[in-house]
């Protein structure tokens, strides 16, 4: 097996998957009344979107369990992969699905009642999130020492210099995921913009671990499932959309893509290629704060009048600028690319100073 057939098998599967399944699960979600209810906080607009089928990231779930299921058993059978990068790839797809089970709750309790905050408080969504990490870091914390070097699960990598971060590093790894399951959540707004940027990110860190070895080349599988969940979806979620993927695929996302980051060390790399995720996040926190700023130093008056975005997060921001939906998911794709090209520019000066071998790599597998 090439090594980019780690990327383009998964791919093909879970995008198979995801069409075949998706006009019959769209009309069941529809049929079970699961209908998004329109955010007061969107532009006025999208009142035309109320009634359309929400929970279509169940849709991404059973593509990318499907495929990453079907690869492992493949793999494992040809022994291509062993137990310990079995457990790592299946590591992450659980930190993946039970971030859906937290999407599911939250989205169910809003199609229920028919409002968009209706579903799990913040406080809640965030706690469960925190219980999904910290599964993850017991996982990080007892694995075996990849590639057998000490300390390299807690080390960061920077042109050349290696930061060992100790315990330190799990408290911020869990505030990672979380971050990231929200900067997703917070990107998902427009028909089609979580979804298509979701597919370049995905694809461009697999890719980057195929091309330049990684001391976890099977999350390359991972991120292709995504990848081909991601573009088999966008066949339905495109504008006009006929489903949203909901909390349910936007926290699965977040969740799964950091994660997968964690495990084949590309924390910093997945903040520059998933840049489209991080400015949409700190476009709400400036946004929020901002404005409790200059409501208590001057009055709800004047903060409502001098808000730093017109909306946020950002994509509402350049629809109240009138740009029509289509061109600001355009535009963002086009910088989640160049995201991306800088990515594979920079990700040698964020590798572990010792990767597998290239006779590893041509057969597909690392040592």
């Amino acid at each position: 097996m090439t090594p980019y057939a780690l990327l383009a098998i998964p791919f093909l599967i879970a995008v198979t998957v995801v069409l075949i399944a998706g006009r019959p699960v769209i009309e069941t979600l529809a049929s079970r009344k699961a209908k998004q209810p329109i955010s007061p906080d969107a532009p006025e607009k999208h009142r035309l979107k109320h009634g359309t089928p929400t929970m279509g990231g169940l849709l991404i779930l059973g593509a990318v369990l499907i495929t990453v299921l079907v690869m492992v058993g493949w793999l494992s059978a040809v022994r291509v992969l062993d137990f310990e990068r079995i457990s790592r790839l299946l590591a992450v797809l659980g930190v993946f699905l039970f971030a859906g089970v937290v999407g599911v709750l939250d989205d169910v309790g809003k199609a229920r009642k028919k409002e968009n905050k209706a579903g799990l408080s913040e406080k809640a969504k965030l706690t469960l999130q925190f219980v999904v990490a910290g599964g993850f870091l017991l996982h990080l914390i007892f694995q075996p020492r990849l590639q057998g070097i000490e300390n390299l699960t807690t080390t960061l990598f920077l042109a050349g210099n290696a930061l060992s971060l100790g315990a330190v590093y799990y408290i911020l790894a869990a505030l990672y995921i979380a971050a990231f399951a929200n900067a997703v959540n917070f990107t998902d707004g427009l028909d089609g913009l979580a979804s298509g940027t979701t597919l370049i990110v995905a694809l461009t860190l697999g890719a980057i671990i195929i091309s330049t070895g990684s001391v976890a080349l099977e999350i390359a599988i991972f991120y292709a499932a995504i990848a081909g969940a991601c573009a088999g979806f966008l066949w339905f979620n495109a504008y006009p959309a006929k489903v949203f993927m909901g909390d349910t695929g936007s926290l699965a996302l977040g969740m799964g893509l950091a994660a997968a980051a964690l495990s084949a060390k590309q924390e910093i790399l997945l903040l520059l290629v998933g840049a489209v995720y991080v400015v949409e996040m700190a476009s709400m926190i400036i946004q929020r704060y901002v404005f409790k700023y200059r409501r208590i130093k001057h009055g709800l008056e004047y903060a409502q009048q001098n808000r730093v975005f017109r909306r946020a997060p950002l994509h509402h921001h350049f629809e109240e600028m009138d740009w029509h939906e289509t061109t600001v998911v355009g535009r963002f794709w086009v910088a989640a690319m160049i995201c991306a090209a800088l990515g594979v520019l920079a990700s040698p000066l964020f590798a572990p100073f010792t990767v597998p071998s290239p006779e590893t790599v041509e057969r597909g597998v690392a040592p």
